[in-house]
């Protein structure tokens, strides 16, 4: 045989080899199935309730995801009620959520559990096997209740801006990447929906209320912020001056929003040994103390690679600096007068896994300012942080208490209650159909929870999407679909003694998805009753069967009706800012966004207004088309409305 044939004949065999490999499945795939972040729950007596997202980390679509076990040592599977289980297909980079319950005689509280997971996949014709498994630990016993723990810090005082700028200093972020709470399926309970809500246009003045009153909106401003897509626009009014923020900058008024003097944060403080500024502020005015209150991000010393495609963790501290200033030190210092305090990740999470804080929210109460974020490295944990208003005011040491960060999980990506007075709320979801309310009053120095059942609404699963088009085909939900998710963004507590049937009531408030009679994403809501033992009142939805309602944020006027801001779009609209009372069912379009975005989010804003308290300040934000043509940029805009 001479060299040819023989070449002829290796190169015949090591196709026959390749074709052989390809027939019995022995070729590698390139999509990549791993178990993600998990959460369980308990269903008394006995039952066990989990939820996983599931990401390909691959490059090729996994096509026909069939789960066909799902098993923890010990308890017996209920639902999904049969095997195989689909998933549908998952993108390179994509999730699926898995719910997933079971029954066991030995289920407990604040305990860890190994759920493992195994099925099928098809990529280009051929079928895979995956096996996965990941720990899932079910929350705190309720009721129940915990101490506080407390630090404090040094205050700082800040003149001679500008400092050197420095660009956006990200770590690893929790709203950028991996962690995920689903929340588990569930027991069954009936929910009525309410009235279909619509929108109008916020014309300057009077429109027509839906209701026996109108609404006025004297002022719709454009700050003239050009920030990100995920603008997570935070604001307040006091003292002649408003005071707003779009995550990487800041702007104040001094004439009602008639015009805004832009402020670059990095060049407001020093550039000291932290990890510098990252990106989420939030701004409270705190009447009491004649105080604004500024917080802001900053990064972990050494930060992960950026970008950072594989969620890499970074090497901690991140922390908060907290600003105060009057507003006659705004006018005077054309806003760069502040006393300061930085709150370290280290000191209220610990030194252990790499401590890194995110996603904040800002409230005040009586006596109380409070903080708090999402602990990235210890999924799913959450901090309130509670901080002396008096210390503050006085400029001096800084004393503060603070929650254990794992007593409520449940609350990842969740925000604070306004309005709050005497007592803090915050909560989060044990299923759909079951949430944890938790409280801490300014006298106590302890802090409680409870669960409380309700109607069960469309939890973000495979068969429920988180999904809305904008008319240039972009789902401006997918961001919201992964983070903050179904998380508990909009609290408010009714005002005492105004309003007899709403005295004393606690208004909860998240984004569905589509499912359970719901054709497109909506606002589901609860009134509690605090007198009652958190009572459920009622149950209420901000939806429309055409297109979604998302990113709720609620607050009282002093007449206590109850005010919302929040987003809509989708059904042809692109995705805007809406402002209104709740009982009109219609809500106002602030915003004209001629182009949509995979990116929108991650909150928008509503307070009381401090002038006139029957008013809201609202602060939200849409997108338009940049020009010349090639990019997005962000339209920012502070809202007053009224009846």
């Amino acid at each position: 045989m001479n060299a040819h044939s023989r070449s002829t004949l290796l190169s015949l065999f090591s196709i026959f080899l390749v074709l052989l490999f390809a027939l019995t499945g022995c070729q590698k795939p390139q999509a990549s199935l791993t178990a993600g972040t998990g959460s369980a729950s308990l269903d008394a007596p006995n039952g066990l309730l989990t939820a996983l997202t599931i990401t390909n980390a691959g490059s090729a679509p996994a096509e026909d995801v069939q789960v066909s076990s799902l098993s923890i040592a010990g308890a017996t599977l209920t639902l999904p009620t049969s095997l195989p289980s689909s998933l549908g297909s998952i993108p390179p980079d994509g999730t699926a959520s898995l719910n997933a319950n079971f029954t066991s005689p030995s289920a407990k509280p604040d305990t860890d559990y190994l759920l493992a997971v195994a099925g099928t996949f098809h990529e280009h014709g051929h079928e895979f096997n995956f096996a996965l498994q990941q720990t899932v630990r079910t929350p705190p016993a309720s009721p129940g209740t915990s101490p506080s723990l407390s630090g404090s810090a040094p205050s700082n005082h800040v003149t001679g801006a500008p400092y050197p700028a420095q660009e956006p200093h990200f770590g690893n972020e929790v709203n950028d990447g991996g962690k995920i709470l689903r929340v588990p399926t569930g027991p069954d309970r009936p929910l009525t929906p309410s009235k279909e809500s619509g929108v109008k246009p916020a014309v300057k003045g009077s429109g027509g209320g839906g209701g026996t009153a109108s609404i006025s909106f004297p002022t719709n401003a454009p700050v003239g912020i050009q920030s990100s897509a995920v603008a997570e626009p935070s604001g307040a009014s006091g003292g002649g001056v408003v005071f707003e923020t779009a995550n990487w900058y800041a702007a104040y008024s001094t004439n009602g929003g008639s015009s805004f003097t832009q402020l670059n944060p990095t060049t407001i403080f020093p550039n000291g040994s932290d990890g510098g500024f990252c990106c989420d502020q939030i701004v409270q005015y705190v009447p009491s103390i004649d105080r604004f209150i500024w917080v802001m991000q900053y990064g972990p010393t050494t930060p992960a690679p950026n970008p950072n495609p594989k969620n890499l963790p970074s090497n901690g501290p991140g922390l908060y600096r907290i600003a105060s200033a009057s507003p006659a030190d705004i006018k005077s210092s054309k806003g760069t007068s502040w006393s300061y305090f930085d709150i370290t990740s280290e000191v209220v999470l610990g030194t252990t896994n790499k401590p890194w804080l995110d996603y904040p929210d800002v409230t005040y109460g009586d006596n109380f300012l409070y903080l708090s974020a999402d602990d990235v490295n210890n999924f799913p944990s959450h901090v309130v942080v509670r901080i002396s208003l008096s210390d503050i005011k006085a400029g001096g040491t800084i004393n503060f208490s603070y929650t254990k960060p794992s007593d409520s999980g449940v609350a990842w990506g969740g925000h604070l209650c306004q309005n709050t007075r005497d007592q803090i709320f915050w909560a989060g979801h044990n299923t759909n159909s079951s949430i944890r309310v938790f409280n801490w009053p300014e006298s106590s120095g302890s802090y409680s929870w409870r669960d409380i059942s309700i109607g069960s609404w469309p939890n973000t699963t495979t068969t429920n999407k988180m999904t809305s088009t904008t008319p240039d085909n972009q789902d401006w939900l997918t961001k919201l679909s992964g983070f903050p998710g179904n998380a508990v963004l909009g609290l408010a507590r009714s005002s005492a003694g105004r309003d007899t049937q709403r005295t004393n009531q606690l208004y909860l408030a998240w984004t569905g998805a589509i499912g359970n009679g719901f054709k497109q994403p909506q606002v589901q809501w609860i009134a509690l009753d605090i007198n009652n033992n958190f009572a459920l009142v009622s149950q209420q939805q901000v939806w429309n069967s055409g297109y979604a309602y998302t990113y709720p944020a609620f607050a009282v006027n002093s007449q206590n009706a109850l005010g919302m801001s929040l987003e809509w779009g989708g059904g042809g609209n692109y995705e805007n800012h809406v402002a209104g009372f709740w009982g009109d069912f219609v809500v106002y379009q602030t915003t004209n966004s001629n182009i949509g975005t995979q990116r929108f989010g991650d909150y928008v804003t509503i307070r009381q207004n401090t002038d006139n308290p029957a008013k809201f300040d609202a602060f939200g934000y849409g997108l338009n088309k940049s020009t010349p043509p090639g990019s997005t940029v962000s339209d920012v805009h502070y809202i007053i409305f009224s009846r």
